[in-house]
């Protein structure tokens, strides 16, 4: 997995006609490739200096036209209950066909006590998704 944020579309667009977006780059290594575009509504970054740890996607599909806002404002309005460990966050969305999808990013120095990271963090939260899922990645060093 490869994560990558960029001011605008266009500077995606010329990094990948210098060759060094970071897709450019692993399309010269990798057979295949999938991207997924996300629209990100929140950046927030708690420790540039920090060494990242984990990274977690935590990702939810709706089909209910507003859906997608609600949940945004609930994801922030809960990001800070995340403890120190949490040095990243992002929340984005994306249109996929007539779902929209939901995303939060996290970048972690630590998996905090008494929180599995690849679990919903708000069961009450991630029911209300058509669809939901989270995966996790370790850094490499």
């Amino acid at each position: 997995m490869l994560v990558s944020c960029w001011r605008s579309a266009e500077a995606a667009a010329e990094g990948d006609v210098r060759q060094t977006s970071p897709m450019r780059i692993a399309s010269n290594h990798l057979d295949r490739i999938e991207v997924a575009h996300f629209e990100l509504d929140l950046v927030e970054v708690r420790d540039p200096e920090a060494r990242p740890a984990f990274v977690r996607l935590a990702t939810g599909r709706f089909s209910r036209p507003g859906a997608d806002v609600e949940m945004q404002d609930l994801l922030r309005e809960r990001l800070n209950a995340l403890g120190p460990q949490m040095i990243e966050a992002y929340v984005g969305r994306r249109l996929l066909g007539r779902a929209i999808e939901v995303t939060f990013v996290s970048v972690w120095t630590a998996a905090p006590a008494g929180i599995d990271l690849e679990d919903a963090f708000w069961p009450d939260i991630s029911l209300r998704y058509d669809e939901f899922d989270v995966e996790v990645y370790r850094t490499l060093g």
